[in-house]
């Protein structure tokens, strides 16, 4: 009985995969089963019931042309998506900004990719968006450290690295310890770890990059208030351009840093590797991100931008500032 159920489960994975991931229709598949196509809806039915097949409904979300034609000549990025805030919540806005990226990211993706992930909401949204693929030779990293607090959220490196290969049929690397630094002492005793300078090692080999954009605002959830660097630090560190995801990497695994004297230091893909990627796609939105992402463009981290009319508005009325 209990191999019964399991034929009948892989049988119901394979009709909803010819559906939901071949894009065949329910005729074409009753024509291959020789069934009607009736029964095949009902197999559908089943597999959403089972668990087997989980439907995500992507709308389709307005984007701003106008506003994404001057930002990829301002700045001579790859490509911009400017999403239509309109009245949407902050949540909403994310959802809107996961399903642009989503679809950058599948536009470039291929089968024997190597995926470096930072951290942030906004991933966790772009990971939502993207379709399931059998990908076995692609590979995630995740390139920046966490602290102890953060490595138990859904939204963190670890995490992420590894919903994204589940999402891609792959596997990961991740870097299990927390990684903020205060001392050179700690720095050279964590950089002992095999696991870790082989994580950031490869984290340098790989063709796609997605980051997240913080902010260095204390009312916002960013480096600041994470208590990373103080204010003075955070200034200094948007004039440099490195600020959010990218702020977090001052210390890479080789014990290099940017030219900033910074309390802590974060384990994590340096600034100058950052820009080696060949494909680095960078997803944040609302009018309060507009200074860091701005800080971000000018620094030449970002080839593919994900935003919305909010923060692009800003940024393109203070290019002078």
């Amino acid at each position: 009985m209990r191999e019964e159920r399991e034929d009948r489960r892989i049988f119901l994975a394979r009709v909803a995969s010819l559906y939901y991931e071949n894009g065949r229709n329910q005729q074409q598949i009753a024509d291959s089963l020789g069934v009607s196509r009736s029964a095949v809806s009902r197999f559908l039915t089943e597999a959403k019931e089972l668990g087997i097949v989980e439907v995500i409904v992507h709308y389709p979300w307005s984007t701003n042309t106008g506003l994404e034609d001057k930002l990829r000549e301002t700045f001579g990025l790859q490509d911009v998506r400017v999403l239509v805030s309109k009245e949407r919540s902050y949540e909403e806005m994310l959802q809107g900004l996961g399903t642009l990226a989503a679809e950058e990211f599948e536009k470039v993706l291929a089968p024997d990719s190597v995926i470096g992930i930072a951290w942030g909401t906004a991933l966790y949204q772009v990971i939502r968006f993207i379709r399931s693929h059998s990908y076995p030779a692609v590979e995630v990293v995740q390139m920046i450290g966490a602290t102890e607090s953060e490595r138990k959220l859904s939204t963190d490196g670890p995490v992420l690295a590894q919903l994204l290969s589940d999402r891609l049929g792959g596997f990961y690397r991740h870097l299990h310890a927390p990684l903020i630094l205060d001392s050179k002492e700690v720095h050279h005793a964590l950089l002992q770890d095999r696991s870790i300078r082989e994580t950031m090692q490869r984290a340098e080999e790989a063709d796609i990059a997605l980051i997240g954009i913080g902010s260095t605002r204390p009312g916002l959830y960013s480096i600041l208030r994470a208590g990373y660097v103080d204010e003075h630090e955070a200034e200094m560190i948007r004039e440099r351009g490195a600020v959010g995801d990218i702020c977090g990497q001052h210390l890479d695994v080789y014990g290099n840093t940017i030219d900033i004297d910074i309390s802590s230091r974060a384990v994590a893909l340096s600034l100058e590797k950052l820009k080696e990627i060949p494909i680095v796609i960078a997803a944040a939105g609302g009018e309060q991100k507009g200074d860091a992402i701005l800080a971000a463009l000018r620094g030449g981290y970002v080839d593919i931008l994900i935003t919305d009319d909010g923060a692009a508005n800003w940024i393109l009325d203070h290019m002078e500032g």
